[in-house]
């Protein structure tokens, strides 16, 4: 298996599963392949450029607005979960992930 795990969260690659503290939530493939980008280049900022091409592929129509749904349905999956992990928005430049440390 080729987990990632970032502050609280846990990601199973092959299940399409995120898991935080034990509890669990199922991702689509491109929320999987998004929050894993996020995850493996932790405290850099990744661009939509690259979101685009890493996620949706070269030949892609996909737009910035593809990625901000996206985001937007892993923080809302993160935030069901409690995990203290934030999606960062970098106006102009991308996302990055942060540990919220309350």
């Amino acid at each position: 298996e080729n987990n990632v795990g970032f502050g609280d969260i846990l990601l199973f690659s092959e299940a399409l599963k995120l898991s935080v503290k034990g509890k669990e939530i199922e991702l689509s493939k491109k929320e999987k392949e998004l929050l894993e980008l996020l995850i493996k280049r932790k405290k850099m900022i990744t661009s939509k450029e690259l979101i685009i091409e890493k996620v949706w592929g070269y030949d892609s129509d996909a737009a910035d607005n593809n990625v901000e749904v996206y985001v937007s349905f892993l923080r809302k999956k993160l935030k069901a979960l409690d995990s203290n992990v934030l999606i960062k928005t970098k106006r102009g430049v991308g996302y990055l992930l942060e540990v919220n440390d309350v």
